[in-house]
């Protein structure tokens, strides 16, 4: 559920320190706002591949993830920072210097137990942990060893605040949606189109926003359905949860066929056709 935005965006993009920032993180280049439920991220339209910065803001109490009490998963980043830059207020031209602004839910390893039809786990239990940290403070939120790989990052004011984010990525290839569905009759190659624009479009919103193109694909025999979703676990991720939400749409499938989209799953880790976290927790979730 979104939380309520008390001031409009644009007001507070159009704040100096904001501004200031945006000038001196993308200079002149194309950016995209990416909206999720209470948070905002600014980022570059083409991002490269190997290295990203993006902005988050935060509103009052906001937070990155679905849910205050989820934490989403990175498999994409082999690690990540977070600058806390600092309150903003509109009629300001620097940062509010806040305390103990910011806390960090983590997991200290990656395998944690999920309930959940997508790969958003609560917060609690063995190996979660809470950080605070103050305006002006750097934390790693995510790390090689596993170590925030779930995370949220919570606001605990009532004020906009600004993150500056920056994560060097894994190695990723994109997905050859042509390929997969070469064979098909046009018909249907146009729902798999449909399901792949729409998800880079929106992302885990379209769970949401419903639509029969998305039951068409949960009523297509397994052995149509699943190739081409397994190759769609290939796109990148830009802030949308874009592989959660075909993580999503396999596990439904898969729960009515557990054993042929097992199947697909295992030869799918083999041949190293996806990332190998989505396809071995899909394996898990579906035994």
């Amino acid at each position: 559920m979104s939380i309520r935005i008390p001031v409009q965006l644009h007001d507070v993009k159009g704040s100096q320190p904001v501004k200031e920032t945006i000038r001196q993180l993308f200079q002149k280049k194309e950016i995209e706002v990416i909206q999720r439920p209470a948070s905002f991220i600014l980022k570059l339209k083409h991002e490269p591949e190997e290295k990203v910065f993006r902005i988050i803001l935060l509103p009052p109490n906001g937070y990155t993830s679905n849910n205050v009490d989820e934490t989403s998963p990175h498999p994409e980043v082999r690690r990540a920072k977070i600058t806390v830059k600092g309150g903003i207020k509109l009629n300001k031209t620097g940062f509010s210097i806040l305390k103990n602004v910011i806390k960090c839910q983590y997991y200290t390893n990656r395998d944690i137990k999920i309930v959940n039809d997508f790969p958003y786990p609560k917060v609690g239990g063995t190996n979660y942990k809470e950080k605070t940290i103050s305006a002006k403070e750097t934390l790693f939120v995510v790390r090689e060893n596993g170590i925030g790989f779930y995370h949220n990052l919570v606001n605990l004011s009532n004020e906009w605040i600004l993150l500056l984010l920056e994560k060097e990525l894994r190695l990723q290839k994109e997905p050859n949606i042509k390929q997969a569905i070469c064979t098909y009759t046009l018909k249907d190659q146009k729902v798999f189109r449909t399901l792949h624009t729409k998800i880079l479009r929106y992302g885990d919103e379209i769970f949401e926003q419903g639509g029969q193109f998305i039951t068409k694909v949960y009523n297509f025999d397994v052995a149509k359905s699943i190739p081409p979703l397994i190759e769609m676990l290939n796109v990148f991720e830009t802030g949308k949860h874009e592989p959660c939400t075909v993580f999503g749409i396999i596990l439904k499938i898969g729960k009515k066929n557990r054993r042929a989209v097992s199947t697909y799953l295992k030869e799918a880790v083999t041949e190293k056709t996806a990332p190998r976290y989505y396809l071995e927790e899909l394996i898990k979730k579906l035994r």
